[in-house]
Protein backbone atom coordinates (compact mmCIF):
# COMPACT_ATOMS: atom_id res chain seq x y z
CA UNK A 1 0.00 0.00 0.00
CA UNK A 2 2.68 2.43 -1.17
CA UNK A 3 3.85 6.24 -1.71
CA UNK A 4 3.60 6.05 -5.95
CA UNK A 5 4.52 9.40 -6.83
CA UNK A 6 6.83 11.84 -4.86
CA UNK A 7 7.21 15.29 -6.23
CA UNK A 8 9.58 17.94 -4.78
CA UNK A 9 9.99 21.50 -5.50
CA UNK A 10 12.74 23.35 -3.85
CA UNK A 11 13.63 21.80 -0.84
CA UNK A 12 16.71 22.08 -0.23
CA UNK A 13 19.39 21.71 -3.13
CA UNK A 14 16.03 19.72 -4.78
CA UNK A 15 14.39 22.34 -6.99
CA UNK A 16 12.47 20.07 -9.15
CA UNK A 17 12.41 16.45 -8.06
CA UNK A 18 9.81 13.42 -8.64
CA UNK A 19 10.05 9.86 -7.95
CA UNK A 20 7.87 7.18 -8.95
CA UNK A 21 8.39 4.25 -6.52
CA UNK A 22 8.41 1.05 -6.13
CA UNK A 23 5.66 -1.02 -3.67
CA UNK A 24 8.80 -2.73 -1.91
CA UNK A 25 12.45 -1.49 -1.80
CA UNK A 26 13.71 1.33 -3.54
CA UNK A 27 17.32 2.31 -3.03
CA UNK A 28 18.13 5.80 -3.37
CA UNK A 29 22.25 6.07 -4.24
CA UNK A 30 24.70 9.42 -5.10
CA UNK A 31 27.55 11.30 -3.59
CA UNK A 32 27.49 12.91 -0.48
CA UNK A 33 25.35 16.15 -0.57
CA UNK A 34 23.28 15.30 -3.60
CA UNK A 35 20.27 15.31 -1.38
CA UNK A 36 19.85 11.90 -0.75
CA UNK A 37 18.34 12.60 2.55
CA UNK A 38 16.75 15.65 1.19
CA UNK A 39 14.35 13.58 -0.43
CA UNK A 40 13.74 11.54 2.96
CA UNK A 41 13.26 14.70 4.58
CA UNK A 42 10.24 15.75 2.55
CA UNK A 43 8.33 12.45 2.94
CA UNK A 44 8.90 12.79 6.22
CA UNK A 45 8.17 16.83 5.95
CA UNK A 46 4.94 16.21 3.74
CA UNK A 47 3.39 13.77 6.50
CA UNK A 48 4.86 15.14 9.67
CA UNK A 49 4.64 18.70 8.79
CA UNK A 50 8.17 18.99 9.85
CA UNK A 51 11.87 17.76 9.55
CA UNK A 52 13.64 15.14 11.10
CA UNK A 53 17.41 16.95 10.76
CA UNK A 54 16.25 19.69 12.67
CA UNK A 55 13.14 21.96 12.97
CA UNK A 56 14.39 25.29 11.38
CA UNK A 57 11.88 24.92 8.49
CA UNK A 58 13.52 28.29 6.65
CA UNK A 59 16.66 26.29 6.21
CA UNK A 60 14.81 23.38 4.22
CA UNK A 61 13.38 25.59 1.45
CA UNK A 62 16.13 26.31 -1.22
CA UNK A 63 18.10 29.74 -0.22
CA UNK A 64 17.17 31.14 -3.90
CA UNK A 65 13.58 30.21 -3.26
CA UNK A 66 10.23 31.95 -0.73
CA UNK A 67 8.73 28.40 -0.41
CA UNK A 68 8.62 24.92 -0.92
CA UNK A 69 6.05 22.31 -1.94
CA UNK A 70 5.85 18.58 -1.55
CA UNK A 71 2.93 16.82 -3.44
CA UNK A 72 2.51 12.94 -3.37
CA UNK A 73 0.10 10.17 -4.54
CA UNK A 74 -0.68 7.15 -2.27
CA UNK A 75 -2.11 4.34 -4.10
CA UNK A 76 -3.49 1.09 -1.90
CA UNK A 77 -3.25 -2.22 -3.42
CA UNK A 78 -5.02 -5.57 -2.71
CA UNK A 79 -3.86 -9.45 -3.75
CA UNK A 80 -6.33 -11.68 -4.88
CA UNK A 81 -5.58 -15.53 -4.59
CA UNK A 82 -5.32 -15.26 -8.75
CA UNK A 83 -2.70 -12.61 -8.79
CA UNK A 84 -0.89 -13.53 -5.86
CA UNK A 85 0.51 -16.98 -7.56
CA UNK A 86 2.22 -14.91 -10.22
CA UNK A 87 3.21 -12.42 -7.06
CA UNK A 88 1.15 -9.53 -8.61
CA UNK A 89 -0.83 -6.51 -7.24
CA UNK A 90 -4.09 -5.14 -7.85
CA UNK A 91 -4.87 -1.59 -7.19
CA UNK A 92 -7.71 -0.73 -5.06
CA UNK A 93 -9.00 2.72 -5.23
CA UNK A 94 -10.51 2.76 -1.58
CA UNK A 95 -7.96 4.16 0.33
CA UNK A 96 -6.03 6.09 -2.50
CA UNK A 97 -5.16 9.49 -1.94
CA UNK A 98 -2.82 12.79 -2.86
CA UNK A 99 -1.28 15.28 -0.24
CA UNK A 100 0.31 18.43 -0.68
CA UNK A 101 1.76 20.66 1.55
CA UNK A 102 3.73 23.68 1.19
CA UNK A 103 5.85 25.76 3.56
CA UNK A 104 6.92 29.57 3.11
CA UNK A 105 9.65 31.58 4.60
CA UNK A 106 6.62 34.56 5.44
CA UNK A 107 3.93 31.98 7.39
CA UNK A 108 4.47 30.31 10.28
CA UNK A 109 2.12 27.21 9.13
CA UNK A 110 2.09 25.18 6.35
CA UNK A 111 -0.10 24.70 3.75
CA UNK A 112 -1.84 21.16 3.45
CA UNK A 113 -4.14 19.87 1.24
CA UNK A 114 -5.42 16.29 1.47
CA UNK A 115 -7.34 14.95 -1.94
CA UNK A 116 -7.31 19.24 -2.81
CA UNK A 117 -9.15 20.02 0.36
CA UNK A 118 -7.86 21.97 2.86
CA UNK A 119 -6.99 20.52 6.03
CA UNK A 120 -6.65 22.50 9.01
CA UNK A 121 -4.67 21.01 10.98
CA UNK A 122 -1.01 19.22 10.76
CA UNK A 123 -2.29 16.20 13.36
CA UNK A 124 -4.79 14.87 10.48
CA UNK A 125 -1.91 13.88 8.63
CA UNK A 126 -0.74 11.79 11.70
CA UNK A 127 -3.15 8.62 11.00
CA UNK A 128 -2.71 8.56 7.05
CA UNK A 129 0.67 6.61 7.17
CA UNK A 130 2.65 4.65 9.65
CA UNK A 131 5.89 6.12 9.36
CA UNK A 132 9.55 4.79 10.54
CA UNK A 133 12.29 6.36 10.62
CA UNK A 134 16.11 5.61 10.78
CA UNK A 135 18.80 8.38 10.60
CA UNK A 136 22.36 8.18 11.82
CA UNK A 137 20.64 10.89 14.68
CA UNK A 138 18.16 7.99 15.79
CA UNK A 139 21.19 6.48 17.87
CA UNK A 140 20.71 8.95 20.13
CA UNK A 141 18.03 7.49 21.52
CA UNK A 142 20.17 5.58 23.79
CA UNK A 143 22.40 7.99 25.02
CA UNK A 144 20.36 11.36 25.43
CA UNK A 145 18.17 11.99 28.45
CA UNK A 146 14.98 10.31 29.21
CA UNK A 147 12.40 13.38 27.19
CA UNK A 148 13.34 11.33 23.75
CA UNK A 149 12.31 7.75 24.83
CA UNK A 150 9.21 9.18 26.41
CA UNK A 151 8.18 10.97 23.16
CA UNK A 152 9.58 7.73 21.29
CA UNK A 153 7.51 5.74 23.32
CA UNK A 154 4.04 8.34 23.80
CA UNK A 155 4.26 8.12 19.72
CA UNK A 156 3.65 4.21 19.52
CA UNK A 157 0.43 4.78 22.34
CA UNK A 158 -0.83 7.60 20.52
CA UNK A 159 -1.66 5.62 17.08
CA UNK A 160 -3.32 2.58 18.94
CA UNK A 161 -5.04 4.34 21.96
CA UNK A 162 -7.19 6.98 21.27
CA UNK A 163 -7.83 8.13 24.82
CA UNK A 164 -3.79 9.29 24.74
CA UNK A 165 -3.68 12.43 23.34
CA UNK A 166 -6.74 14.07 25.19
CA UNK A 167 -5.33 12.61 28.40
CA UNK A 168 -1.61 13.97 28.17
CA UNK A 169 -2.62 17.20 27.18
CA UNK A 170 -5.13 17.20 30.27
CA UNK A 171 -2.51 16.06 32.53
CA UNK A 172 0.22 18.58 31.03
CA UNK A 173 -2.35 21.58 31.58
CA UNK A 174 -3.30 19.99 35.10
CA UNK A 175 1.12 19.85 36.01
CA UNK A 176 1.48 23.74 34.24
CA UNK A 177 -1.07 24.99 37.09
CA UNK A 178 0.26 22.77 39.90
CA UNK A 179 4.00 24.28 38.97
CA UNK A 180 2.71 27.63 38.74
CA UNK A 181 0.85 27.66 42.33
CA UNK A 182 3.80 25.66 44.18
CA UNK A 183 6.59 28.30 42.81
CA UNK A 184 4.15 31.55 43.53
CA UNK A 185 3.55 29.76 46.67
CA UNK A 186 7.40 29.60 47.33
CA UNK A 187 8.15 32.79 46.60
CA UNK A 188 5.30 34.11 49.10
CA UNK A 189 5.56 32.04 51.98
CA UNK A 190 9.26 31.02 51.99
CA UNK A 191 8.36 27.78 54.19
CA UNK A 192 5.36 25.19 53.32
CA UNK A 193 4.85 25.18 57.14
CA UNK A 194 4.14 29.00 56.46
CA UNK A 195 1.20 28.82 53.89
CA UNK A 196 -2.42 29.10 55.60
CA UNK A 197 -4.90 26.42 56.25
CA UNK A 198 -6.88 27.67 53.13
CA UNK A 199 -4.62 28.83 50.94
CA UNK A 200 -3.38 24.62 50.42
CA UNK A 201 -6.67 24.05 48.54
CA UNK A 202 -5.39 25.80 45.85
CA UNK A 203 -2.32 22.65 45.51
CA UNK A 204 -4.60 20.13 47.02
CA UNK A 205 -7.58 21.09 44.27
CA UNK A 206 -5.63 20.00 41.44
CA UNK A 207 -4.60 16.93 43.05
CA UNK A 208 -8.18 14.44 41.81
CA UNK A 209 -7.42 15.28 38.49
CA UNK A 210 -3.69 15.10 38.40
CA UNK A 211 -3.61 11.35 39.72
CA UNK A 212 -6.76 10.39 37.12
CA UNK A 213 -4.61 11.39 34.50
CA UNK A 214 -0.89 10.23 35.53
CA UNK A 215 -2.69 6.97 36.45
CA UNK A 216 -4.06 6.16 32.96
CA UNK A 217 -1.62 7.70 31.12
CA UNK A 218 1.13 5.26 33.06
CA UNK A 219 -0.96 2.52 32.49
CA UNK A 220 -1.22 2.78 28.69
CA UNK A 221 2.18 3.43 28.26
CA UNK A 222 3.25 0.11 30.45
CA UNK A 223 0.81 -1.35 28.07
CA UNK A 224 3.00 -0.23 24.93
CA UNK A 225 5.96 -0.81 26.33
CA UNK A 226 4.48 -4.85 26.75
CA UNK A 227 3.53 -5.08 23.48
CA UNK A 228 6.74 -4.29 21.90
CA UNK A 229 9.32 -5.70 24.26
CA UNK A 230 8.50 -9.41 22.56
CA UNK A 231 8.76 -7.93 19.40
CA UNK A 232 12.07 -6.29 20.89
CA UNK A 233 13.53 -9.68 21.74
CA UNK A 234 12.68 -11.73 19.07
CA UNK A 235 14.48 -9.09 16.73
CA UNK A 236 17.35 -8.60 18.71
CA UNK A 237 18.02 -12.15 18.66
CA UNK A 238 18.18 -11.74 14.96
CA UNK A 239 21.23 -9.88 15.71
CA UNK A 240 22.86 -11.32 18.30
CA UNK A 241 21.53 -14.48 20.12
CA UNK A 242 23.97 -13.79 23.14
CA UNK A 243 23.29 -10.39 23.39
CA UNK A 244 19.49 -10.56 23.77
CA UNK A 245 19.70 -12.84 26.31
CA UNK A 246 21.53 -10.01 28.21
CA UNK A 247 19.24 -6.92 27.22
CA UNK A 248 16.22 -6.08 29.40
CA UNK A 249 13.32 -3.74 29.20
CA UNK A 250 11.63 -1.62 31.66
CA UNK A 251 9.56 1.29 31.75
CA UNK A 252 10.26 3.49 34.90
CA UNK A 253 6.77 5.13 35.79
CA UNK A 254 8.05 8.53 36.86
CA UNK A 255 8.23 8.03 40.75
CA UNK A 256 9.13 5.59 43.21
CA UNK A 257 7.30 2.40 42.92
CA UNK A 258 6.67 1.79 46.99
CA UNK A 259 3.93 4.05 46.99
CA UNK A 260 0.94 5.03 44.67
CA UNK A 261 1.29 8.66 43.21
CA UNK A 262 -1.70 9.83 45.53
CA UNK A 263 0.63 8.45 48.41
CA UNK A 264 3.61 10.95 46.36
CA UNK A 265 1.49 14.04 46.50
CA UNK A 266 0.11 13.28 49.49
CA UNK A 267 3.57 12.65 51.44
CA UNK A 268 6.02 14.51 49.17
CA UNK A 269 3.65 17.81 49.12
CA UNK A 270 6.59 19.84 51.27
CA UNK A 271 9.29 18.79 49.05
CA UNK A 272 7.49 19.84 45.80
CA UNK A 273 7.06 23.01 47.86
CA UNK A 274 10.80 23.75 48.60
CA UNK A 275 11.31 22.77 44.83
CA UNK A 276 8.55 25.25 43.19
CA UNK A 277 7.62 22.47 40.96
CA UNK A 278 6.16 18.98 40.85
CA UNK A 279 9.39 16.53 40.85
CA UNK A 280 7.97 13.52 40.27
CA UNK A 281 5.25 11.96 38.16
CA UNK A 282 4.40 10.49 34.42
CA UNK A 283 6.06 13.10 33.16
CA UNK A 284 9.28 12.08 34.25
CA UNK A 285 8.75 8.52 32.50
CA UNK A 286 11.49 6.54 30.86
CA UNK A 287 12.15 3.68 29.12
CA UNK A 288 15.18 2.09 31.26
CA UNK A 289 17.70 -0.44 29.12
CA UNK A 290 20.13 -2.56 31.16
CA UNK A 291 22.54 -5.08 30.05
CA UNK A 292 23.38 -7.21 32.71
CA UNK A 293 21.83 -5.14 35.52
CA UNK A 294 23.64 -2.92 34.20
CA UNK A 295 22.74 0.63 32.26
CA UNK A 296 23.04 -0.29 28.45
CA UNK A 297 24.10 2.90 27.78
CA UNK A 298 27.24 3.00 30.34
CA UNK A 299 28.45 -0.70 29.09
CA UNK A 300 27.87 -1.57 25.69
CA UNK A 301 30.08 -0.73 22.60
CA UNK A 302 28.80 2.06 19.95
CA UNK A 303 27.92 -0.85 17.38
CA UNK A 304 25.82 -2.67 20.35
CA UNK A 305 23.87 0.32 20.99
CA UNK A 306 22.87 0.70 17.47
CA UNK A 307 21.50 -2.65 17.39
CA UNK A 308 19.16 -1.87 20.37
CA UNK A 309 18.48 1.25 18.83
CA UNK A 310 17.45 -0.41 16.13
CA UNK A 311 15.59 -3.29 17.04
CA UNK A 312 13.41 -1.16 19.56
CA UNK A 313 12.74 1.47 16.60
CA UNK A 314 11.29 -1.65 14.51
CA UNK A 315 9.65 -3.23 16.96
CA UNK A 316 7.36 -0.74 17.16
CA UNK A 317 6.83 -0.28 13.62
CA UNK A 318 6.18 -3.25 13.62
CA UNK A 319 3.61 -3.31 16.58
CA UNK A 320 2.40 -0.29 14.84
CA UNK A 321 1.94 -1.94 11.44
CA UNK A 322 0.15 -5.25 12.63
CA UNK A 323 -2.33 -3.20 15.22
CA UNK A 324 -3.14 0.15 13.90
CA UNK A 325 -6.47 0.27 12.53
CA UNK A 326 -6.85 3.81 11.24
CA UNK A 327 -4.33 3.24 8.32
CA UNK A 328 -3.52 0.77 5.56
CA UNK A 329 -0.59 2.89 4.19
CA UNK A 330 3.41 1.86 5.93
CA UNK A 331 6.50 3.54 4.94
CA UNK A 332 10.06 2.61 6.32
CA UNK A 333 12.00 5.44 5.56
CA UNK A 334 16.57 4.16 6.32
CA UNK A 335 19.39 7.34 5.72
CA UNK A 336 22.65 5.73 4.94
CA UNK A 337 22.23 2.47 7.06
CA UNK A 338 25.16 0.85 5.21
CA UNK A 339 27.61 3.15 7.01
CA UNK A 340 26.39 2.36 10.19
CA UNK A 341 26.19 -1.52 9.90
CA UNK A 342 28.97 -3.74 8.50
CA UNK A 343 27.65 -6.23 5.82
CA UNK A 344 27.04 -8.86 8.28
CA UNK A 345 24.19 -6.65 10.10
CA UNK A 346 23.13 -4.94 6.76
CA UNK A 347 22.00 -8.62 5.57
CA UNK A 348 19.88 -8.99 9.16
CA UNK A 349 18.10 -5.48 9.40
CA UNK A 350 16.97 -6.60 6.23
CA UNK A 351 16.17 -10.21 6.92
CA UNK A 352 14.19 -8.39 10.30
CA UNK A 353 12.32 -6.13 7.68
CA UNK A 354 11.46 -8.30 5.04
CA UNK A 355 8.94 -9.87 7.92
CA UNK A 356 7.31 -6.56 7.78
CA UNK A 357 4.40 -5.63 5.50
CA UNK A 358 6.06 -2.56 4.47
CA UNK A 359 7.53 -0.27 2.00
CA UNK A 360 11.13 0.95 2.48
CA UNK A 361 13.35 4.02 1.04
CA UNK A 362 16.82 3.56 1.47
CA UNK A 363 19.59 6.19 0.74
CA UNK A 364 23.17 5.21 0.41
CA UNK A 365 26.83 6.14 -1.24
CA UNK A 366 27.17 2.20 -2.56
CA UNK A 367 24.13 0.61 -4.08
CA UNK A 368 26.20 -2.12 -4.57
CA UNK A 369 26.03 -2.78 -0.79
CA UNK A 370 22.20 -3.46 -1.64
CA UNK A 371 23.16 -6.73 -3.57
CA UNK A 372 20.76 -9.13 -1.77
CA UNK A 373 17.27 -6.70 -2.85
CA UNK A 374 18.26 -5.83 -6.12
CA UNK A 375 16.45 -8.37 -8.06
CA UNK A 376 12.90 -6.69 -5.56
CA UNK A 377 14.26 -3.24 -5.91
CA UNK A 378 13.97 0.16 -7.73
CA UNK A 379 17.10 2.01 -7.85
CA UNK A 380 16.88 5.82 -8.14
CA UNK A 381 20.50 7.93 -8.58
CA UNK A 382 20.75 11.61 -7.42
CA UNK A 383 23.37 13.97 -8.46
CA UNK A 384 24.41 17.28 -8.12
CA UNK A 385 23.06 20.02 -9.60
Amino acid sequence: MPLQVINIFNARNLKDFSLTLNPSYNIIYGDNGSGKTTILESIYFLLRARIFRNNKYKSFINSDSQSCTVFSKFSSFIQSDEISKTGGLTPCTTNDFTLGILRSKDNTQPVIHLNKNKISSASQLSHLVILGLITPESFNLLDLGPSIRRKFLDWGVFHVEHDFLNCWKSYKKILINRNNILKNFNLKYGIYASIPNEKLNDINCWSPQLIDCNNKLNQLRQKQLEKIKTIFYKFLETFSISLSGDIKLYYYQGWSSSMTFEEYLSNKISEDFSAGYTRYGTHRGDIIIKYKDHFAKDTLSRGQKKIIVICLILSQFCYLVNNSSNSQHTLLLLDDMDSELDKNNLLKLFEIISSINTQVLATTTDPDKYYFIKEESKMFHVKHE
